[in-house]
């Protein structure tokens, strides 16, 4: 493995790509941050469907909003909200996915942010879950606040969630796929 390999970084659009994104379904990125998986998902789902981008920074949604008129998209919505709290702008069993990427470590009420999740999701939808290996890397989080595959499996599971599977990330993080 080459070393240009061995250092990329997370890309969206293929993360997404396999994670079985189709047309007019309706997605939701939880912790939103600068906007690219927003923007990855908006392209997948097309005018038939619909990108909720949610984050409790509002720099991070305007970031996201400049992204999506860069690529000329008019199907991401964003909301603020601190989703710790219960009450998301966002109808009950109506998301196909949710997109976890870099959040649940970040988290202090990790149970609250999986509640709403559960809540938002339609019966079979889909969580993509990526977080940081739990690996000693000289840049990231702290370790000891890094979740493992194995925390992240018992604490979605206690949640309702079944882990289908895991899709390709990148030399730093893991990617799983769970099922409502």
């Amino acid at each position: 493995m080459n070393i240009k390999t061995q250092l990329r970084f997370l890309d969206p659009k293929e993360i997404l790509a396999t994670s079985g994104i189709q047309k007019g379904e309706t997605v939701a990125d939880f912790g939103c941050g600068n906007g690219f998986y927003p923007v990855a998902a908006a392209l997948m789902v097309g005018n038939e469907g619909q990108v909720y981008a949610i984050d409790v920074k509002a720099e991070a949604l305007e970031a996201t909003v400049s992204a999506a008129k860069h690529e000329g998209l008019s199907n991401i919505y964003t909301v603020r909200h601190d989703l710790e709290l219960p009450g998301v702008k966002i109808n009950d069993n109506s998301c196909d996915v949710v997109i976890l990427s870099g959040i649940l470590h970040l988290s202090k009420l990790q149970k609250n942010v999986l509640k709403e999740t559960y809540r938002v999701l339609k019966t079979g939808g889909r969580i993509i879950a990526i977080e940081w290996k739990k690996e000693k890397l000289p840049f990231g989080p702290n370790i000891n606040d890094r979740i493992s595959e194995q925390q992240m499996n018992d604490m979605l599971t206690k949640s309702g969630f079944r882990l289908q599977g895991e899709m390709p990330a990148d030399t730093f993080h893991y990617a799983l796929i769970y099922i409502k």
